[in-house]
């Protein structure tokens, strides 16, 4: 009777380990991230074009995006102008101090694919890197269907990282030559 008992224990272990490894690798949903890159543009602004990416590894389309939001928490410093859902056919409209972006079943993001977007700011690349009542400004949304404020899965929280831009060789080469100047100008009148 004991050997009994044990293999239907040992049976019913392996049959929950097996069940639990199953789940483990099933589908994901939204894998989404986001990369934000900002130029100079005219006056004391900036050009941003957002990409968003939805993982290969995702079983979910992504067809809405809340950018700078999270449940509760609006994140840019200023409300930001010209946005567009640019090349993919989305709309995009302010909301407090962020931007959504929605999407259709028809040009949703699917696995393995990314769309871009735009906005202008007057926030430098550098402010837009930082953080908002102690979260990052990226924090966002990623939605399978219409925008809602709801959060629960399969929502994706994801942090868009904003890509602060080097200073570029030339600057640095004038930088150096105007010091190099100052430095020969100081030796010919000493």
């Amino acid at each position: 009777m004991k050997t009994n008992i044990k293999s239907i224990s040992m049976r019913f272990i392996l049959a929950a380990g097996l069940a639990a490894c199953i789940n483990t690798g099933h589908a994901q949903g939204i894998v989404a991230s986001g990369t934000l890159v900002g130029v100079p543009g005219s006056g004391n602004t900036f050009d941003y074009t957002l990409t968003l990416a939805n993982s290969a590894s995702a079983t979910t389309s992504i067809e809405g995006f809340w950018y700078a939001w999270i449940p509760g928490f609006f994140f840019l410093p200023t409300v930001p102008s010209s946005e567009s859902g640019g090349t993919s056919g989305w709309t995009a409209s302010l909301f407090g101090n962020s931007i959504q972006f929605q999407g259709t079943a028809a040009n949703a993001i699917a696995p393995g694919q990314s769309a871009a977007f735009s906005f202008v700011s007057t926030d430098s690349p550098a402010t837009l890197a930082g953080t908002s009542q102690g979260f990052p400004i990226g924090d966002s949304v990623a939605y399978p269907g219409v925008i809602n404020f709801s959060a629960s899965p399969p929502n994706e929280e994801i942090t868009v990282m904003s890509i602060v831009p080097e200073p570029s060789v030339l600057s640095l080469v004038a930088a150096g030559a105007l010091g190099m100047l100052a430095l020969r100008r100081r030796n010919v009148s000493a």
